[in-house]
């Protein structure tokens, strides 16, 4: 049996970046996951200056996805005719980068899978977890049958694991359901924001992810979505989302299927074991901020894991600081998803966007978008390539 300091089950942005950061630091680290990368994910695509820093500080080249990408300097929600801008009108102020997860997962994977400590088991199942003194065994659907002193959930809200070891759920509102496609074409004129469309019950999250291509996913409750099966509906809707856009394109292959998104909450460790991302807190899905938000957890999971195994941090001590700063974390985004969610399921939205728009709403967009970590800016750490993708 083949011992590690670190087992990860789920080797997605949050898992994937921990691991990467670990086997920099010479941890040995095992990371699981049951699907077959690269892959298409049903997701928002946009990830934040925040996030991009996080990923700069944890060792991680970003300038490929940044290459591949486009860059965004403001959120715009749109309902009824009616446009409100949050966090834009300075351009110099980069807000983040639309990239498709496709080439996020496999930056992050590569990335991950240069280390020499790090052993990768893709399209493997965990089949059984039985904690012992030692930590955790693992038996793999390959055969393999591993050990760990340290156990992290990374494999999302839907986490089988997280149900075996019989870990709690809390799950706040009704889920949402939808589709999420990925077009491509040309833009008339490349947006410089990430706009959510609030139109006929769904919330429509265009995110530009290439000089070709567009993100639009449709999100709503179940009632609403089978109105996408009528195929005038649907391309209706895609027309509206690309004129909102500059856009004019058709879809790349099948759409992929959203939901049931449900946000949810876990306990950040329990019996020891540590969650991560979605396995820990599933946000309302606007605008990438559970992408941020995943990739600033994995970020402090690394600190006090490299603490403990490298510093002598008790193991105690180093849960009880990943769960104080990743709940202090969570508070901002948190607070911006449900606040969009809310407009969105809300029969009043159309009285209530234009309060919020001129109150609560700015500030919630710019502490999630601009308050790093430890207060650093973009000039600190930002590519050379970056920065001349601002300039054009």
């Amino acid at each position: 049996m083949k011992q590690y300091d670190v087992a990860i089950i789920g080797a997605s942005i949050a898992g994937g970046s921990l691991a990467a950061r670990l086997g920099q630091q010479g941890l040995s680290v095992a990371l699981i996951d049951r699907a077959r990368f690269p892959r298409r994910k049903a997701c928002g695509e946009g990830l934040s200056n925040v996030a991009l820093n996080a990923l700069v500080r944890m060792g991680i080249d970003v300038t490929p996805a940044i290459r591949c990408g486009v860059a965004y300097f403001g959120y715009r929600l749109e309902h009824k005719g009616r446009s409100f801008s949050f966090a834009s009108g300075r351009r110099h102020l980069l807000r983040g980068v639309g990239v498709q997860r496709l080439h996020l997962d496999r930056l992050i994977l590569d990335e991950a899978a240069a280390s020499n400590s790090l052993s990768l088991f893709l399209e493997t199942a965990v089949e059984e977890i039985r904690a012992s003194s030692e930590g955790y065994h693992l038996q793999l659907s390959g055969g393999e049958c591993i050990s760990a002193r340290q156990l992290v959930l990374a494999d999302g809200a839907n986490s089988v694991n997280a149900a075996r070891l019989g870990i709690p759920t809390h799950r706040r509102q009704r889920p949402l359901w939808g589709i999420s496609y990925t077009l491509e074409g040309n833009y008339q004129k490349l947006p410089t924001e990430v706009a959510v469309l609030l139109e006929r019950g769904f919330e429509i999250n265009c995110t530009p992810v290439g000089n070709l291509r567009l993100n639009v996913t449709f999100l709503a409750e179940k009632a609403c979505v089978k109105v996408l099966q009528d195929p005038a509906v649907m391309d209706a809707l895609l027309d509206l989302a690309m004129q909102k856009s500059n856009f004019s394109g058709a879809p790349m292959g099948k759409p992929l299927n959203v939901g049931p998104v449900n946000p949810a909450k876990r306990p950040y460790v329990h019996d020891s074991v540590m969650l991560l991302g979605d396995a820990a807190e599933n946000l309302d899905p606007i605008a990438g901020m559970g992408m941020t938000h995943g990739v600033l957890m994995a970020e402090i999971a690394a600190e006090v894991l490299i603490a403990h195994f490298k510093e002598g941090l008790p193991l105690a001590n180093a849960h009880i600081r990943y769960s104080n700063q990743a709940a202090k974390m969570s508070r901002n985004y948190r607070g911006f998803t449900r606040l969009t969610a809310s407009l969105l399921r809300s029969p009043l939205r159309g009285l209530l966007l234009p309060i919020a728009s001129a109150t609560v709403f700015p500030e919630l967009v710019r502490r999630s978008l601009d308050r790093e970590p430890r207060h650093q800016t973009w000039p600190m750490y930002l590519p050379q390539h970056f920065l001349s993708l601002m300039g054009s």
